[in-house]
């Protein structure tokens, strides 16, 4: 859930990043806070008592991201947010509560999920490179480099957690992706993948190194801090 967890907020502040203009993005930071408080270390959550305190800090963020919205967005903007929030809402409260096929179907691919989690470092690392570039992208080139990063994010998990778990879990993990963020990415971002020419020319090639520093990506700051745990 670690990683289905940033992911969606990925795709959630990219819009953020790409929009929101009467507000500092460094307020965002306060829900980053809240959120590094589970990503401690790198194991995957793999029981009921784990999963209700990681629960509690995803809760906050998710209010703390709310307030931003309430705050900081036009009419449409908070239209869009709501579209793409409901579905995160609906698994949550799957993943958060006991009994449900969600959060027992999660339990049983927990180990060897925890096993893969390590391998997916390096997807990381390049979705954190991917975010440094959006935040210095022109305007009309950040949703296109969003995708791309997406796209190369998720093809690079898919391959390591499948060979590490087998293509159910594979197909578990793209089933709580959908239900968490509802196949907006996959329709904004048709035509766009790992070997797409445009994908290869917005950004670096995989396995760059992150920039070190400051950067304006709210963002690429998590990402910074999950990698210094």
């Amino acid at each position: 859930m670690k990683i289905l967890y940033l992911l969606g907020l990925l795709l959630v502040l990219v819009t953020y990043e790409t929009y929101a203009l009467d507000c500092h993005m460094r307020e965002l930071d306060l829900c980053a806070a809240t959120l590094l408080l589970f990503n401690q270390g790198d194991s995957v959550a793999q029981s009921a008592s784990e999963l209700d305190t990681q629960c509690q800090y995803i809760r906050d963020a998710q209010v703390c991201l709310r307030n931003y919205t309430n705050r900081c967005m036009t009419p449409i903007q908070k239209e869009l947010m709501n579209f793409v929030g409901e579905g995160s809402e609906k698994l949550l409260s799957e993943y958060c509560t006991d009994g449900t096929d969600i959060r027992s179907r999660y339990l049983q691919n927990a180990a060897c999920l925890n096993h893969a989690n390590k391998e997916t470092r390096t997807c990381l690392e390049d979705l954190q490179v991917a975010l440094q570039v959006i935040s210095e992208a022109e305007f009309d080139k950040r949703v296109p480099t969003a995708c791309c990063g997406y796209q190369r994010y998720m093809e690079c998990v898919r391959q390591k957690i499948e060979s590490k778990c087998g293509k159910e879990s594979v197909d578990f993990m793209q089933e709580l992706l959908r239900m968490a963020v509802s196949r907006l990415p996959d329709i904004i971002c048709t035509g766009y993948g790992p070997n797409n020419n445009e994908c290869q020319s917005l950004l670096p090639p995989q396995g760059t190194p992150p920039k070190e520093g400051h950067t304006d990506s709210a963002l690429s700051r998590i990402f910074s801090a999950y990698f210094s745990n």
